[in-house]
């Protein structure tokens, strides 16, 4: 299978999971349950991972790892 008959059958993929898509009802989720995952996922990485700026240069996320301090301080 060449390159671009990949690149088809990916695309075909995708085309075939939008129409899917379109046709899934909305999730009506309460914003606690939301946050309640969020911090599942997050205790599943481990610490370090948590802690170390993958790429300091980048300003995002220096943000969001203030944005984490705020939150756990208010455990």
């Amino acid at each position: 299978m060449t390159l671009k008959e990949q690149l088809e059958q990916r695309q075909r993929q995708w085309d075939a999971f939008h129409r899917w898509e379109e046709q899934q009802p909305p999730l009506e989720r309460d914003a606690a349950e939301i946050l309640a995952d969020l911090g599942a996922i997050l205790e599943w990485i481990p610490e370090e991972d948590r802690l170390r700026d993958p790429d300091p240069e980048k300003r995002g996320v220096q943000v969001l790892f203030a944005a984490g301090r705020i939150l756990n301080r208010r455990r």
